[in-house]
């Protein structure tokens, strides 16, 4: 099976992108609940799906997506659902190795893109990027520019946009990962992760009494 854990994606298909909810299926042919109301019967050919997998992490890929009328609606909220085939891997964009940590950190982010300046909450971050929340709208590919101090040093950061899904809390969601980061920036996330988690570590183990 290509997907492990997914439960949300992006079909880019004739220069718009639909975010949909994904449902694994078998044979690499998940289904793919569309957001969109205004959709029609229609094969999408070998267009461009991204999976935003738990596991393996932001998987490109080449699909085959027939769209219908979702026989499940008005129980479900999609009115249009697609029979996804996983036709070519093309690359996984983002893998999730890297030693992540929960942490909540408010940041001034600038678009390179419309030199937009915005704030949003790192809610997760890892060496390989963030997953960030901002009631700013955001385009898959967007680079976003950023400056932090994670170990005694402010220092830039740079980070694409891979994917986005609606937050739980209504605001957007999105996954960023660090491009061109140097040495130093690594090495500074990763001793800062490492803290962070020791630290949680610890105070789980003073609430649950242990030494």
């Amino acid at each position: 099976m290509i997907l492990k854990d997914c439960h949300s994606g992006t079909v880019r298909y004739e220069d718009k992108d639909y975010k949909v909810r994904v449902v694994s299926g078998i044979d690499n042919k998940p289904a793919l609940y569309f957001k969109d109301p205004n959709l029609q019967d229609i094969r999408m050919s070998r267009t461009e799906v991204i999976f935003n997998d738990n596991i393996k992490g932001c998987i490109k890929a080449k699909c085959d997506v027939v769209v219908r009328k979702n026989p499940g609606y008005p129980r479900m909220s999609e009115f249009w659902m697609g029979e996804c085939e996983i036709l070519e891997v093309v690359e996984i964009i983002q893998r999730q190795q890297d030693i992540r940590a929960s942490v909540d950190i408010t940041v001034q982010f600038t678009s390179e893109n419309n030199g937009k300046s915005f704030f949003g909450v790192i809610t997760n971050i890892s060496a390989g990027g963030i997953y960030m929340v901002t009631s700013e709208p955001l385009t898959i590919g967007e680079i976003l520019n950023f400056h932090y101090t994670f170990k005694n040093v402010e220092r830039p950061f740079r980070c694409m946009v891979l994917w986005g899904q609606m937050d739980e809390s209504g605001s957007n969601g999105y996954g960023l990962r660090f491009i061109e980061l140097n040495e130093g920036g690594e090495t500074a996330i990763r001793g800062y992760v490492f803290n962070v988690l020791r630290e949680q570590r610890r105070n789980e183990a003073e609430e649950s009494g242990e030494q």
